[in-house]
């Protein structure tokens, strides 16, 4: 058998430097991504517990093709304003901007001047949700029992005054 030469030998060497160096680059590199990814996810958590809650979430019985509406544990009662629950509103649904024009008596005044996600796109039951997650919310306000809507009706929606009796 035939023995290798110092140049196999180093070859041989260099390789193996080679190799072992390029999974520590690797695992290095692995390492970055993965705390990139830790710290993305941070971040996301972070924004979402930063985000205004609704006091309300409303909820589909598919059985029963019902909806209804549960208080939300994520609820921060601290941010119960007429801006809070507005923007929480934007939030969750931002393809519908809702403007409080005023309160009067105990009813709440909405203007939503482009309700057409509201009234064409959302379907019936999605128009519902949100008109019961908006009313609920504002009715959370402890000089409001009504909360009245003002926008174009449409095939899903239609404009008028609602309280928590009319999702009953």
């Amino acid at each position: 058998m035939k023995t290798p030469s110092l140049f196999q030998s180093l070859l041989a060497m260099t390789l193996v430097v080679a190799a072992a160096a390029s999974c520590r680059n690797e695992s290095r590199k692995s390492t970055e991504v993965e705390n990139h990814r830790d710290a993305a996810s941070e971040i996301a958590e972070d924004m979402e517990a930063s985000l205004p809650a609704l006091p309300y979430i409303a909820i589909f019985d598919d059985t029963s093709e019902k909806l209804g509406v549960e208080k939300n544990p994520d609820f921060n009662g601290s941010s119960l304003t007429v801006d809070a629950l507005t923007q929480a509103l934007i939030t969750n649904y931002p393809e519908i901007k809702p403007e409080v024009d005023r309160i009067s008596n105990d009813t709440l005044y909405v203007r939503i001047a482009d309700a057409q996600y509201l009234t064409q796109q959302m379907g019936s039951s999605g128009a519902m949700m949100y008109l019961l997650e908006a009313t609920y919310a504002y009715t959370e306000l402890p000089e409001v029992n009504a909360v009245n809507f003002s926008f174009k009706e449409g095939d899903h929606a239609i404009p008028g005054t609602y309280t928590r009796e009319r999702f009953k």
